[in-house]
């Protein structure tokens, strides 16, 4: 019997609602039913069962950290990207997954020290109309070829300054930040799908989180009390960037601090401080995703 090799992988070319997000490292995407339904026994062994409510949804990563904005605020079209086949030519060795109308609602930076950035978004698809279903909303073509190199900004390796407003923070060696937005969605009448899908900005959740090893003491208080003492302010995270280009800024407005813990351990070289985070707004100057008070904005360093 002849061995078929039908294996694909090394996800590239990832391209979603009009941005290129170069550094694709995974596609995870998940297709199936909502609504399972099942019968009483009523004298059955196994019981009668239904499905309904189709869905297309998943969560992608990426090192092109800086487009994390561009994702949440593009115009919903479509999500493509490539994998590889496995024992098969170049010119023919690819296959090509294009998903339609995939609405991005949470999205997560992560910088670490001695790592490249990534972000990492979710979306929910939105069926176009009634009648379409899940081989309508993620598609594939096979012996596509090479598709076209896609760069990344990457970096965000290591972070430079940390500030609270005039506080700085020293020797960060982590920093996320997320915003997940209100998803609500609806499948009724003659749907197959998710006919409705709405990611709305009213009710939005900016979190984060930053560890350090900053231990300077003001005032009796080490700096991570400095940090759950102080008033809500912008928080400015500036992180070198790959191949000696610009660095860039994170600007994250209306930053609180909550919490705090503190790891002292034997085997780690210094104590270290993880704080989270959420944003917080006002009602004279609020805060938006677009516009000119930003939740968040991703700059070069001037």
């Amino acid at each position: 019997m002849p061995t078929v090799n039908q294996r694909v992988g090394i996800v590239q070319a990832m391209a979603i609602n009009g941005v290129d997000a170069g550094g694709a490292m995974s596609a995870r995407i998940s297709a199936g039913y909502d609504e399972i339904l099942e019968s009483e026994p009523d004298g059955l062994e196994v019981p009668i069962s239904d499905r309904g409510t189709q869905f297309v949804r998943g969560t992608i990563s990426s090192q092109d950290w800086t487009e994390a904005v561009n994702l949440l605020t593009g115009t919903v079209g479509t999500y493509v990207f490539y994998e590889r086949r496995s024992d098969v030519v170049v010119a023919t060795g690819f296959i090509k997954h294009t998903i339609t109308n995939p609405v991005i609602h949470n999205m997560r930076i992560d910088i670490t020290k001695g790592q490249y950035g990534t972000v990492t978004f979710d979306f929910e698809c939105k069926a176009a109309d009634p009648t379409k279903t899940i081989a309508d909303m993620w598609t594939m073509l096979d012996g596509q070829a090479a598709p076209t190199y896609i760069s990344a900004a990457r970096g965000g390796w290591r972070v430079t300054t940390a500030l609270l407003g005039s506080l700085a923070i020293y020797h960060v060696t982590a920093f996320s930040f997320s915003l997940k937005l209100n998803l609500v969605k609806a499948c009724n009448d003659a749907d197959v799908a998710y006919t409705c899908v709405d990611a709305r900005l009213d009710g939005a959740r900016p979190t984060g989180s930053i560890t350090f090893q900053d231990s300077a003491i003001t005032a009796s208080k080490v700096k991570a009390q400095q940090l759950l003492v102080a008033a809500r302010a912008t928080l400015v995270v500036t992180v070198t960037q790959s191949g000696g280009v610009a660095a860039k800024t994170i600007t994250i407005a209306g930053v609180c601090f909550d919490s705090g813990a503190s790891n002292a351990a034997p085997n780690t070289p210094f104590t270290d401080y993880t704080m989270p985070f959420r944003v917080t707004n006002d009602t004279t100057t609020q805060l938006t995703l677009a516009g000119t008070n930003k939740i968040i904005a991703i700059a070069n360093v001037a």
